[in-house]
């Protein structure tokens, strides 16, 4: 196919570049670049793969699978963090095109979508709270917000941007990021996200080693709290109307409903 067939075949088929790089295993970021006419002379085995799946025939592979019950990841691509139909590495994060975000873990990308106003909000609120409060009483933890990156394992398998991250010992920080687990946590929750939040990354964070994960889930106005620090393998509830305890610093307590200044 030429360059202008492949855009009009992707076009028909109503492919996104990034749904393009998962059936294609193409990364992205070169797909990105030979769609746009970027890049001038492709490989010819990359331009094979697209071909082969704008013809349609990996669709159909992908589609077999659902219909035979073989297990797939695309399973998992109902949920709107995207999982790839290949083994990803870091470079495919390095590779994104610019406004396009996703987390790395063991092998495949989850892309992320853009949050909403009032995940931007609570997000924003619980970093000034928990900033100004290590600033009054000279702490020396730090705080982030995405897009900061925290490689989980301190090595290239798991690359995350939680919504929040403290961490408190600061030979784990260099110019990339956090190399290694945080020691506190904080995701907002938005409905693309839960399995993320509910499920992947909670696995991920107690096994890495995070002491306090917090999950804030604004549609159900409930905070769920787990010490893995302290051993405890079942979360605590909250709701927003509470004030919650913080772990790692006994005299800190946020309540959730005043961050959205509802008081």
């Amino acid at each position: 196919m030429t360059l202008q067939e492949m855009q009009e075949r992707k076009r028909t088929l109503g492919y996104s570049n990034a749904r393009l790089a998962d059936i294609s295993g193409v990364p992205l970021g070169t797909v990105q670049k030979i769609m746009s006419g970027k890049t001038e002379n492709p490989r010819r085995k990359t331009l094979e793969s697209l071909e082969k799946a704008l013809s349609g025939e990996m669709k159909q592979e992908t589609d077999d699978a659902f219909s035979t019950g073989e297990p797939s990841l695309l399973r998992e691509a109902a949920a709107a963090y995207g999982t790839a139909l290949r083994k990803y590495t870091i470079e495919d994060i390095y590779a994104l095109p610019d406004g396009v975000r996703a987390e790395l873990i063991d092998g495949r990308l989850y892309y992320m979508a853009s949050p909403t106003r009032t995940h931007q909000k609570i997000a924003g609120e619980m970093y000034l709270a928990v900033a100004n409060y290590i600033k009054a009483h000279g702490g020396r933890c730090e705080v982030y917000i995405p897009s900061f990156a925290v490689f989980l394992n301190a090595d290239d398998t798991i690359y995350v941007e939680p919504d929040l991250s403290v961490i408190c010992d600061p030979d784990k920080l260099d110019d990339r990021g956090c190399n290694g687990a945080p020691d506190w946590i904080v995701e907002v929750v938005s409905p693309s996200s839960q399995k993320m939040d509910y499920c992947i990354k909670l696995f991920k964070y107690r096994a890495a080693g995070v002491r306090e994960y917090w999950i804030i889930d604004p549609q159900k106005r409930v905070v769920m709290v787990y010490l893995f620090g302290k051993g405890e393998e079942e979360g605590t509830m909250y709701s927003f109307e509470e004030e919650i305890p913080c772990s790692i610093y006994p005299d800190l307590k946020i309540k959730p409903a005043s961050l959205l200044w509802e008081e």
